[in-house]
Order: structure tokens, then C-alpha cells, then sequence
């Protein structure tokens, strides 16, 4: 399978997974949609050794379990960071999120388009405000 290949079958998958998936934390979040994609691509995401959580306070001390305050941090630690410009389809952008959790977290999908969280659903979002972004492959 060809790193395009790879690419295009792992963001697939997630999109089927999650578009159209109602936010609730713990379950059907930007953490655990990042999880199920990085999975994809065969790596094995610390964030699983948070444990569980429900609620803003739940995310905030899971992060702080791991030794981290943010999501970002965690994709630092693995994967070498891009300008959100330069995304393929499958990287991970970052975002400000609008509920004040901190780091909103999206997948690439192609041209301007990215899977992630609005409004309290995962969906097909245009890209926009993005800080960071990270290589997955």
C-alpha cells in the first residue's frame, strides 16, 4: 500500500466512524477521533493510558495524567510538526476551540476541508484558524 493509499483508507475509515457523530466527551471527541485515526495508520496513541472521562475537569486531569496540559503537546511528542498549509490528506490540524477547552483537533480531508467538531457534531468543516498541524506520515 502506498503512503496516498494509507493516507486516503485511514481518513476514510474515520470519517465513517465519526461524520455526523454527536460530541460527547469521552466517547465522540476530537481525542478520541484523533485516537481512532492515528490507529489507522498502525500507531498505538498514549492517549489510551488517560483513562476515562466525561466531562471538561474529566479531559483537563486525563491530559495531566499523561504529563501534558494540551493535545498538542501529545502530537509534539510524536509526530514532527507542518504549517497547517502544508497538510495532506490524514495529517492532524489544530484549532482553537470554541468552548474554551483548548486545542480543537482535525483531520485533513482535501482541499479545504477538514473532519473535526462544530457546533456539538463531527463533520466536514472548511479550513480556517488552524495553528498547527502535524506529518502523520
Amino acid at each position: 500500500m502506498t503512503e496516498l493509499e494509507l493516507r486516503v483508507a485511514a481518513t476514510g475509515a474515520t470519517f465513517a466512524r465519526f461524520n455526523g457523530q454527536p460530541l460527547v466527551l469521552g466517547a465522540t471527541d476530537c481525542a478520541r477521533m484523533l485516537v481512532f485515526h492515528l490507529k489507522g495508520f498502525g500507531f498505538k496513541p498514549s492517549l489510551l493510558k488517560a483513562g476515562a472521562y466525561s466531562t471538561p475537569v474529566g479531559a483537563r486531569r486525563a491530559l495531566k495524567k499523561l504529563g501534558v496540559s494540551s493535545l498538542s503537546e501529545i502530537m509534539d511528542q510524536h509526530f514532527p510538526r507542518i504549517a497547517p498549509a502544508e497538510a495532506r490528506t490524514g495529517d492532524v490540524l489544530c484549532g482553537p476551540s470554541g468552548d474554551g477547552m483548548g486545542d480543537a483537533m482535525a483531520i485533513r480531508l482535501h482541499r479545504n476541508n477538514a473532519l473535526g467538531f462544530l457546533d456539538g457534531v463531527c463533520g466536514e468543516v472548511v479550513i480556517h484558524d488552524y495553528v498547527a498541524a502535524w506529518r502523520v506520515v
